[in-house]
């Protein structure tokens, strides 16, 4: 009974936290190439602009889509719950422990890293079965390898703060370049 709920608590935990979820969907983006008079290759994401007399060589690129995203199956699930939530008058918890010298982005994921592996060590030291056992303990490995990567890449962390300072020292480096030409 207990493992089934652990079980239900770490499904839930995985669906309703937002980019948390266990499905993601890949879009892509139709690329569209011709040849013209002059033999250039041209490219295109919108088909009407190729001119008529070119549109029978025309090959078709799949191209991965990172602009235009439609929310994938786990979003509109996730979406699609919390509104039959907020429909009975109930809301979703959202919390975290402000952590010092951490953003709130981080401190996020610090927490739920945290309550993951409780509801690990709980599901492990509940458990009678053996396969239960290992599968938190991989679970927690997952944990333990992920919270820190998710740390660094987060919104104002350290691999955020060094691309920042790279795009700053080449706009710097962009700049000096028209004065630096020689004469």
């Amino acid at each position: 009974m207990v493992i089934k709920l652990l079980y239900w608590i770490v499904l839930l935990y995985l669906c309703l936290v937002p980019g948390q979820g266990i499905c993601v969907e890949a879009w892509a983006a139709t690329i569209y190439s011709y040849i013209d008079d002059r033999g250039n290759l041209v490219y295109t994401d919108a088909p009407e602009e190729i001119p008529e007399k070119y549109r029978a060589k025309v090959k078709t690129h799949q191209q991965p889509d990172s602009v235009s995203k439609a929310p994938s199956m786990m979003q509109s699930m996730q979406q699609k719950i919390k509104g039959q939530v907020q429909s009975y008058g109930w809301s979703m918890p959202s919390f975290h422990v402000a952590l010092d010298g951490l953003t709130p982005a981080q401190s996020k994921i610090v927490t739920y890293a945290s309550i993951a592996a409780v509801v690990l060590l709980l599901m492990m030291y509940l458990s009678k079965s053996q396969f239960t056992r290992m599968l938190g303990f991989c679970l927690l490995v997952v944990i333990g390898i992920g919270a820190p990567l998710l740390v660094y890449v987060s919104e104002s962390g350290p691999m955020d703060t060094i691309r920042k300072k790279a795009a700053a020292s080449g706009q710097a480096q962009h700049d000096r370049l028209p004065q630096a030409s020689p004469r």
